[in-house]
C-alpha cells in the first residue's frame, strides 16, 4: 500500500520524471491484459499570515485560509501507449486559460492533457498539453510545491507545462535523460499570442556511476522562443547541479533570460538554491534562497527571497508544514518586501 501511495505522489508531483523509469506491470483482470487506469488527487491547503511594508514605513498585515491548488488526475496505459489528463482548480484571482469560470468561485483549467508512446520505456513521445523539460526536473527535486513553485515559475520566466510535443530518451543504465520539445510558448495557462513556436532542449546527466555519487545530476537546458502578440524574444539558458537522493535532495541552478515580458532587450538573471532533508523518517526540513536581477541595466532591480520550513509526514499521503518566508526588494516597490508565515498541508492519493 505504501509503495502505491509513494508512486502516486511522485507521478502527481513530477509527471515528466515519473514515466522515465520502467514501471511494474499492474494487476489486470482476465481479458484486460496490459491495461491500467489510475486516478489521482492532490490538494494543497493553508492558513497564511502576510505582511507588506509600505513606502511610509508602515506595515500592512493580512491573513486568510487558502486552497492554492487542487489537482485531479487520470492516467491510462496500455502496453507502450499512455494518456494522461490533469485538471487544476484555481482561485478566482489567478489568471490563465480557464475552462469554466465564475466570479466568486474556483475555476477549472487543464494542467496536462496528452497522449504518449514509449517503446521499451527508453524513448518517450508526448503530444498535447505536456510537461515542459526544465521546471518539472527542478520541481521534482524540490518536492515542496505545496510551499512554493520553483523560482522560474514564480518569476514568470518559464512554465511547467505547455501545448506542444516532447521527445525524451533515457540514457543507458542510470545516466539520466536527454530531451527536446516544441511548444506554443505562452505556458499551459495562457493563450498562444504569436505565430512562432518555442523549442527547448534539455539534459539531466548523472556523470559518476559510483553508488555514493549516483544522486548527483548535471542539468542544462536552452529555450529559443518568443512570446506575446509582437513575438518578443524569450530565450532562456538554465544550468545547475542537482542531488536527487531519497533523504537529501538539493539544487543550485541559474538562469539567464533574454527578453522578459514585452521587453525583448531586457536581460534578467535568476539563481535558486535549496535543500530538502529528511533526517529521520517522516521529519521534513526545507530551506530555499532565490536571487533575481530583474533588469541588468538597472542595478537596483534586484530581489531576494528566503524560505524555511519544518514538516511532518503524518501518514504516507498527508504532510503538514510550518513555513516562514521573507522577501527583500532592492527597488523598494510597494508591498514587495515582507513576511509570509504559513501552516500548510498536502494530501495526495
Amino acid at each position: 500500500m505504501k509503495a502505491r501511495l509513494a508512486a502516486a505522489a511522485v507521478a502527481l508531483l513530477a509527471p515528466s520524471a515519473a514515466w522515465s523509469q520502467p514501471a511494474a506491470a499492474p494487476p489486470t483482470a482476465a481479458g484486460n491484459t496490459g491495461l491500467s487506469v489510475r486516478p489521482g488527487v492532490e490538494v494543497f491547503a493553508q492558513y497564511a499570515l502576510r505582511s507588506a511594508e509600505q513606502p511610509d514605513s508602515s506595515t500592512a498585515w493580512s491573513h486568510a485560509f487558502e486552497v492554492p491548488r487542487v489537482h485531479a488526475a487520470l492516467t491510462g496505459e496500455f502496453d507502450d501507449a499512455r494518456a494522461r489528463v490533469v485538471l487544476e482548480a484555481i482561485g478566482p484571482a489567478a489568471g490563465g486559460a480557464v475552462v469554466g469560470a465564475s466570479a466568486d468561485a474556483f475555476s477549472l483549467r487543464v494542467r496536462e492533457a496528452f497522449a504518449g508512446w514509449s517503446p521499451g520505456r527508453v524513448l518517450r513521445v508526448q503530444l498535447g498539453v505536456v510537461p515542459t523539460l526544465t521546471i518539472p526536473e527542478i520541481e521534482g527535486t524540490w518536492r515542496f510545491r505545496v510551499l512554493s513553485p520553483t523560482a522560474l515559475e514564480r518569476r514568470g520566466l518559464g512554465a511547467p507545462a505547455d501545448l506542444g510535443a516532447t521527445v525524451r530518451c533515457v540514457l543507458p543504465g542510470s545516466f539520466g535523460w536527454v530531451g527536446v520539445g516544441a511548444f506554443n510558448g505562452e505556458g499551459y495557462a495562457g493563450r498562444d499570442l504569436d505565430r512562432g513556436n518555442n523549442v527547448e532542449v534539455a539534459a539531466s546527466v548523472h556523470p559518476i556511476p559510483l553508488r555514493a555519487w549516483s544522486p548527483l545530476a548535471v542539468f542544462a537546458s536552452f529555450t529559443l522562443g518568443t512570446s506575446g502578440v509582437s513575438g518578443t524574444r524569450a530565450d532562456r539558458l538554465t544550468a545547475g547541479l542537482l542531488w536527487q537522493d531519497r533523504s537529501v535532495r538539493a539544487c543550485v541552478v541559474g538562469t539567464a533570460a533574454w527578453g522578459v515580458g514585452s521587453d525583448g532587450s531586457r536581460v534578467s538573471y535568476l539563481v535558486e538554491t535549496f535543500a530538502r532533508v529528511e533526517p529521520v523518517e517522516r521529519l521534513l526540513l526545507g530551506l530555499r534562497y532565490a536571487f533575481q536581477q530583474r533588469d541588468d541595466r538597472v542595478a537596483s532591480e534586484v530581489s531576494h527571497e528566503l524560505l524555511g520550513s519544518v514538516g511532518y509526514r503524518v501518514v504516507e499521503p498527508l504532510e503538514v508544514f510550518a513555513a516562514a518566508g521573507r522577501s527583500f526588494d532592492g527597488a523598494t516597490l510597494p508591498g514587495a518586501e515582507g513576511w509570509d508565515l504559513r501552516i500548510a498541508t498536502r494530501g495526495v492519493y
